[in-house]
């Protein structure tokens, strides 16, 4: 049986410690009544679901860092589960310029980091169980390209918890809600100013957080302010149910029956490979091809600037440093959204060992050296006409 100071720190070793550095799939956390999943794609953060409030989060993420949007209005069609409703919503916006990269980085963020403390907070309580499944990452969960390093935000995160912790609030979840109960006796205690500002903001509807805020305070420090008044029971801590799902009329959807002419897309095309003098010639071939293209000659930094810019084809090198052409296609071919793309393998070896390998893989093809400027167009040309290009209409599968 682990430990307790283990138990407590179970997560926070799992994030930062055995979650495989190239996984990609979901973490489920169960508890007795509350249940949670992160996301991951090659070991970074995408997206966190579930526990108390998961609509009462996003409402309030939402109005924290896009104020000046309202969500009335906003629905998706034929989109019910809610796991994945709200990162759909902010794909969106995003595609359509609705909000900028750092609006939708920021609500990702905070998202995450508002579910990763709830569950700090409930294992700290109970027994939570946790289960690794590399099944669990939808295709339309890679639509954006906010993906976050676990060590760029857990650290900071489980030291917040644990001044949480060392506050003597292990018991209190910031997602209850403080109520007023003895108000004539809270206007004899309390100082006028701090009355004042209880009164105004405790009104029973809003949480810890929501309050915390719109005080633009640490929702600790908020916390530790109303504690007195708590526990002389002036104040009491309540759970709320959540708010219902952001959901705007069905008539004030667009018209998506107009049809509007396909923009032209130029394909993106990228090429790992470490030798710089190969990049620079599929760059000069494909540019003059009218085609885009990324070369990258460090093969440990292929897969997050590939799932940051999602090409139409890749060119691998088999034989490169520390990560060869066979390793990156297998982490691809693991990521939803390139289970099918065209990857096309680069060799200096016509052997039959190597062709049958990279069919192994998962590779769609193979090219020899020398390369030359008619055999890289054919098998470009070849390869994307079987896996057509992502269109501005094409790639809003689920639109407003």
């Amino acid at each position: 049986m682990k430990s307790n100071e283990n138990r407590k720190n179970q997560l926070f070793n799992l994030l930062l410690n055995e979650v495989p550095d190239q996984f990609t799939g979901k973490l489920e956390v169960k508890g007795s009544q509350k249940s949670w999943i992160i996301f991951f794609c090659v070991g970074r953060l995408v997206w966190a679901t579930g526990g108390e409030h998961p609509n009462r989060r996003f409402h309030r993420i939402w109005h924290q860092f896009c104020p000046n949007i309202s969500l009335a209005n906003m629905k998706l069609r034929e989109h019910n589960d809610l796991n994945y409703y709200y990162y759909h919503l902010l794909s969106i916006l995003s595609r359509k310029k609705v909000l900028i990269p750092n609006q939708v980085k920021a609500v990702i963020i905070e998202n995450i980091k508002e579910v990763v403390f709830d569950i700090l907070q409930q294992q700290s309580q109970e027994l939570l169980a946790y289960n690794l499944s590399p099944k669990g990452l939808e295709k339309s969960l890679i639509l954006m390209s906010v993906i976050i390093p676990p060590e760029a935000i857990i650290p900071t995160l489980h030291k917040s918890f644990l001044a949480w912790q060392q506050s003597n609030l292990t018991e209190y979840s910031p997602n209850l809600v403080p109520e007023i109960i003895k108000q004539k006796l809270l206007q004899q205690i309390a100082k006028p100013n701090s009355y004042q500002i209880i009164t105004k903001l405790v009104d029973g509807q809003r949480t810890l957080r929501e309050i915390a805020i719109l005080m633009n305070k640490d929702v600790r420090q908020l916390t530790l302010f109303l504690m007195p008044y708590v526990r002389n029971e002036l104040i009491i801590l309540k759970s709320v149910p959540d708010k219902q799902r952001i959901e705007g009329s069905p008539g004030l959807q667009p018209n998506v029956n107009k049809k509007k002419a396909p923009a032209k897309v130029q394909e993106l095309i990228i090429c790992v490979d470490d030798s710089k003098q190969i990049c620079y010639m599929l760059e000069k071939i494909l540019k003059k091809a009218d085609y885009r293209f990324i070369g990258i000659q460090d093969s440990i930094k292929a897969l997050p600037i590939i799932i940051e810019n999602k090409p139409d084809l890749i060119f691998l090198d088999l034989m490169m440093p520390i990560a060869n052409g066979y390793e990156i296609c297998t982490q691809l071919r693991r990521v939803p959204i390139f289970e099918n793309i065209p990857i096309i393998i680069i060799t200096g070896n016509d052997g039959v060992v190597d062709r049958v390998r990279a069919k192994m893989v998962g590779a769609t093809g193979y090219i020899t050296k020398p390369l030359q400027p008619k055999k890289i167009l054919a098998v470009v040309k070849r390869y994307l006409q079987n896996y057509p290009p992502k269109s501005p209409e094409k790639s809003d599968q689920t639109s407003l």
